[in-house]
């Protein structure tokens, strides 16, 4: 008759412990979803960083909710053409961030391109600030008075905005399911800001006829100019874990 030892009884033990354990986390990890994402944004807001993890909200049945937060933001120090209120600037010391909060709600179920389809809606915290200069080769208007080649050496207008508002938009992608690795997301929005951004106006020169109410109404074209809805874009790669 065999005898089979303690050491042995142990050892035989030990290893069907570890082959069960084994087993077992395969199988956990085989089944194994993702819930997070991470992901790095460039748009019309800047170069960003993004998150978002999946949720047990439902809307209706067999949709998907996930939140999601991003951050970002760009400056630039280089001239560039814009106009604002019917006058061409010059911009300069020009930056731009934001921090978005908010949930996308995936309401298509299918096996097909619509699946990604999402709608989102939340917050967005908005830093803005510029440094505009006319272009003093040209004429243009201040208010009631018309500014002629020579009459001003510098018309400047410094804009600021710091304010927290709504956003709504429409999407394609980053829906968390299935299995991990790298996905793709576009999306066009609205941000609906105030109408009234901080704006600081200067006109210097010799020949300057520009008065203050000048300042004052043209001061209020700038702020009606870059208040209320604009549009932003942008486009995301992400990574499920």
């Amino acid at each position: 008759m065999t005898v089979i030892s303690k050491e042995n009884r142990y050892l035989s033990l030990k290893l069907a412990t570890l082959f069960i354990s084994s087993v077992v986390l395969s199988q956990q990890a085989f089944a194994y979803e993702p819930s997070h994402s991470g992901g790095i944004s460039v748009g019309t807001m800047g170069l960003g960083i993004s998150a978002s993890n999946t949720t047990q909200l439902h809307l209706i049945r067999g949709d998907s909710i996930q939140w999601r937060t991003a951050v970002s933001g760009f400056d630039a120090d280089d001239e560039f053409s814009v106009s604002i209120a019917g006058t061409d600037y010059d911009a300069t010391d020009y930056s731009r961030y934001s921090i978005k909060g908010g949930i996308d709600w995936y309401p298509i179920q299918s096996s097909g391109w619509g699946n990604d389809v999402f709608l989102s809606g939340g917050l967005i915290y908005q830093n803005y600030s510029a440094n505009y200069s006319a272009n003093n080769k040209k004429a243009y208007t201040v208010g009631s008075t018309t500014v002629n080649p020579g009459d001003l050496d510098s018309f400047t207008a410094d804009v600021k905005r710091s304010e927290i508002v709504p956003y709504v938009s429409l999407g394609w992608g980053n829906k968390i399911e299935k299995t991990p690795g790298f996905d793709f997301q576009a999306e066009i929005g609205v941000i609906f800001s105030s109408d009234d951004p901080k704006v600081e106006l200067k006109a210097q020169g010799s020949n300057n006829n520009v008065t203050a109410s000048d300042l004052t109404k043209e001061k209020q074209s700038i702020k009606d100019d870059l208040g209320g809805a604009f549009a932003f874009a942008n486009i995301t790669v992400a990574y499920h874990f």
